[in-house]
């Protein structure tokens, strides 16, 4: 009797066991993901935040850690190993993968194109033909879709006198420049410098790519396909609650950069919002229409040399299991 005792307490004792390590090895093994970011802490990224502190990332057995950017090619230091996963624009995309990084877009965060061009209200600029015979002020990759727009109006580029700018819109407020490019989220910046301004949006003008793309090497997909597609699937939904709760989303930078600015933090969230999340496709939606744009205007412009097989720059396996 006693050993029939012992055997059947054994049995318990082998089966809470069973019951409760799978809980314990799911919090002990979280596996470690580094995210390199295009930017510093700020209110674009607030889907990856949201994925980050309300613990979706953690329930798909991951501990990401979401890191700024560093004035550094991030295409080649995810292929070096620094990074899991890091934030591209369409336009370094292609041209990394031009120079043969094996790198691919998994997510797209900015569906329609934040990059804008900002006036003061008095100077009446409000279309690409009022561009011509000013000023304009464009750093990094601000210049290409200036291009493009004004080419697509049947504007020759000369006829606009481009610069490199600055980050801080002083020369927009001294009259340095007439236009001063920026992204959407850069509106209270231009308020604070300008007063009250002018914007021309690319999109409205037939000129589109994706901003934020998620990206991953060809190698992270094919080998850790199960690590993909749990950070995909805890981004998307990171993503959808952030546009359901999006006051409270909005200050989450704060916990990773305390010196940022609440009013801020909103505003760029808010103007976020519509190009994020447009009604036609799912969040973090791509389409190969829109990159093969994008490599013509570059190609045109000489940014690219060679056209690309735009198909093999992206994929849309781990977003369309997220998709309704």
């Amino acid at each position: 009797m006693r050993e029939r005792i012992s055997t059947i307490i054994s049995i318990l004792a082998i089966t809470v066991l069973f019951i409760v390590l799978p809980a314990c090895c799911k919090q002990g093994e979280l596996i470690h993901v580094k995210v390199g970011l295009s930017w510093l802490h700020e209110a674009q990224f607030a889907g990856l935040y949201w994925a980050d502190k309300r613990g979706l990332y953690e329930e798909e057995g991951l501990a990401v850690e979401l890191l700024p950017y560093q004035h550094e090619d991030l295409a080649h230091e995810l292929v070096g190993g620094k990074y899991d996963f890091v934030i591209l624009q369409t336009d370094t995309l292609l041209r990394a993968r031009e120079i043969g990084l094996n790198v691919k877009a998994l997510f797209a965060d900015y569906q329609l194109m934040p990059t804008c061009y900002f006036s003061k209200k008095e100077r009446n600029i409000t279309k690409p033909e009022d561009l011509v015979g000013k000023t304009v002020g464009v750093a990094y990759s601000e210049r290409y879709p200036l291009i493009a727009m004004l080419v697509n109006k049947g504007i020759e580029p000369a006829r606009v006198n481009i610069v490199d700018r600055e980050y801080n819109y002083q020369a927009l407020a001294d009259d340095v420049v007439d236009v001063e490019a920026g992204w959407v989220t850069d509106g209270d910046s231009v308020q604070a410098a300008v007063g009250e301004y002018n914007v021309i949006y690319p999109y409205n003008y037939a000129v589109n790519w994706y901003a934020d793309l998620i990206v991953a090497t060809e190698e992270t997909i094919e080998e850790r396909c199960e690590l993909v597609e749990a950070f995909v699937r805890a981004t998307m939904q990171g993503w959808e609650e952030t546009i359901s709760n999006a006051d409270e989303a909005a200050l989450l930078p704060q916990e990773y950069d305390p010196d940022t600015g609440a009013e801020h933090l909103k505003f760029v969230l808010q103007v976020s919002i519509p190009l994020f999340c447009t009604g036609e496709h799912c969040i973090g939606w791509m389409e190969e229409s829109v990159f093969q744009q994008a490599q013509r205007f570059l190609l045109e412009q000489g940014i690219l040399q060679d056209p690309l097989e735009v198909r093999e720059v992206y994929t849309r396996e781990f977003i369309e299991q997220g998709c309704g």
